[in-house]
């Protein structure tokens, strides 16, 4: 019997699937169009029917059905599973129901205490009154489901525990914490739980496929604003709500993203909703949270244009350099939307909304931002050349597109008036910092294979592991031991996690006749990447041994790079076996 998948390919051709999607043109005996994943005036994107496949000679991506659907949805592989299965009418195999049922109540609790913060919010009139001052419609507050949440220590406690759901559910989802409360002797009493949101305006967080995963909390009681405490709080990291992958508005600006081919990233809830409001609905926001890796991949699925607009003012773009340096390390065109000094977004778009969508418009490419900047401030030449050797060279560093970089370097020696050497020499001289980022970045992506591996291997060991022994076809206990080992990690991940891994495991392996040999290739890749990571970090080590002229541990360092080199040619042979 065919597995899931190979069943749900043969029921859904890939030009169907593609075409539900976008335009496209007969070209032979293959399709073509114009790549949705990035900008192009000439069609570069090629799907042939034959081989189930698509790729796009313009950005070099390309795969199934499955990896078209996670790419343009911003889905996980199992979201993508489940969405053709379903057009299909492909039944997928059965998790595990306790698993189920768990991961279903977390949701359903978050769901319920969005309800209830919405009614809240009907009956808090100067929290709907500040929302409507700040410029928000009764239709906006609607559609983001904003609510409130009354200053009192156990209400929202109390109304989920009156729906059955547990204290311990309650906590997971992170909408209550555990006081550990003193007796008077000094010993402990028993601990008692209190709602973590309180006299705040709510604003639920949303995964991409639009489902509750927690909250953010904006203070506000009695019609104030003003608190010694946090002014913003959100759901700590759950089984649900990962930070550094979340970003607010997401579900919503996801395929306007894509349609406009570029996203606009701003700081706060109300900046978003703001902009949405506008028009502006390939807005998305960090909601409090440093802008990550994770965040801008997400936006990278979909275009590799982004426009930041933050405050306007010299500390907004100070907290952001970090931003700019990775968008522009991951290959991204960063622009910068410039706002009047000491207003924010959602101030802006209160007064003139024409105004935001302009700012939008007439954002320029970040070097040509900083550069016109400090051109207006009309400094003499010497201070000027400082302010761009310090403020503009290094942004130029890290442009990864060489032609982009030289049209960059001609426009700073034209503002200067010199010639281009010197500016390549300063680029040149950033070169091993350059490197030294790059590398991480390579690091982080090597973790990220590391990780798909990973949750392939364990995937097939929970999924085995529910078989009955008479039709497990791997040692269960042998491949743990050599996951401990390769990895140094325990096997254990959330219910939520197991579900997932179980499904695509069976989807992909149900029918494979050498299970045990696809277990060991995984088992091979998960060492050749780890391998890489040693011999990278060994060759920066000899770099800065050859640096300082110790020719005793260059000799050792080589010594070790050449048993890792031999050890990465043996797992290649045996791959090719």
């Amino acid at each position: 019997m065919s597995s899931p998948t190979e069943q749900i390919k043969e029921r859904l051709p890939i030009d169907q699937v593609v075409s539900s999607y976008i335009k496209l043109e007969r070209a032979g005996g293959n399709f073509k169009a114009r790549c949705p994943f990035h900008n192009e005036k000439t069609p570069s994107f090629i799907v042939s029917p034959s081989r189930g496949s698509y790729h796009c000679f313009g950005c070099n991506r390309g795969g199934d059905i499955f990896s078209f659907v996670q790419e343009i949805e911003g889905v996980d592989f199992k979201h993508a599973l489940e969405t053709l299965a379903d057009r299909a009418g492909v039944p997928l195999p059965r998790i595990d129901p306790k698993l189920k049922s768990e991961f279903d109540r977390l949701y359903k609790i978050l769901e319920d205490a969005t309800e209830y913060f919405q009614n809240n919010l009907g009956n808090a009139k100067d929290a709907l009154d500040y929302l409507k001052k700040r410029g928000l419609s009764e239709n906006t507050i609607e559609e983001w489901k904003l609510g409130y949440a009354k200053n009192d220590w156990r209400l929202l406690l109390e109304h989920l525990k009156g729906k059955k759901f547990t204290e311990q559910e309650i906590e997971k989802v992170g909408l209550i914490v555990k006081s550990e409360p003193k007796t008077a002797s000094g010993g402990s009493a028993e601990a008692r739980y209190y709602d973590r949101f309180r006299g705040r305006i709510i604003f639920p967080l949303k995964s991409a496929q639009g489902k509750v995963v927690g909250f953010s909390g904006r203070y506000f009681v009695d019609g104030s604003t003003e608190t010694d405490s946090a002014k913003y709080i959100n759901t700590p990291e759950t089984t649900l709500y990962n930070k550094s992958k979340l970003l607010y508005g997401y579900d919503k600006a996801k395929q306007s993203i894509m349609k406009e081919d570029f996203s606009v990233l701003v700081e706060g809830q109300m900046d978003l909703i703001m902009s949405h409001q506008a028009g502006v609905k390939n807005t998305v926001a960090t909601s409090g949270t440093a802008l990550t890796e994770e965040h801008l991949n997400s936006l990278k699925r979909f275009s590799v244009n982004i426009v930041m607009a933050f405050d306007g003012d010299e500390a907004g773009f100070a907290a952001s350099e970090r931003g700019f340096n990775l968008a522009l390390l991951l290959g991204m065109n960063v622009r910068i939307a410039k706002l009047p000094k000491g207003v924010d977004p959602a101030d802006l778009i209160k007064k003139d909304s024409l105004e935001w969508i302009r700012a939008i418009k007439e954002a320029k490419h970040i070097i040509d931002f900083y550069l016109d900047t400090l051109i207006e401030q009309e400094l003499d030449p010497r201070a000027l050349k400082f302010e761009v050797s310090k403020r503009v060279v290094p942004y130029t560093a890290l442009i990864r597109n060489r032609i982009d970089q030289a049209h960059f370097v001609g426009k700073i020696a034209g503002a200067l008036n010199i010639a281009e050497e010197p500016i390549w020499d300063e680029i040149k001289k950033q070169g091993e910092k350059i490197y030294e980022v790059r590398s991480e970045e390579n690091i982080i992506k090597a973790k990220g294979r590391e990780e798909n591996i990973r949750d392939k291997i364990l995937g097939l060991i929970y999924w085995q592991y529910e078989e009955k022994k008479g039709k497990r076809v791997i040692d269960i206990d042998k491949a743990k031991e050599r996951y401990i080992d390769v990895t140094g990690l325990k096997v254990g991940v959330s219910p939520e996690g197991k579900g997932s891994l179980i499904i695509e495991a069976e989807a992909y392996y149900s029918g494979a006749e050498h299970l045990d040999k696809e277990l060991e290739e995984l088992f091979l890749h998960l060492e050749m990447i780890k391998l890489d990571g040693e011999l990278a970090q060994k060759m920066a080590d000899l770099r800065q041994a050859e640096r300082k002229k110790d020719e005793k541990r260059v000799e050792e360092i080589l010594t070790l790079c050449h048993g890792i080199s031999k050890r990465i040619n043996e797992i290649k042979v045996k791959l090719k076996e």
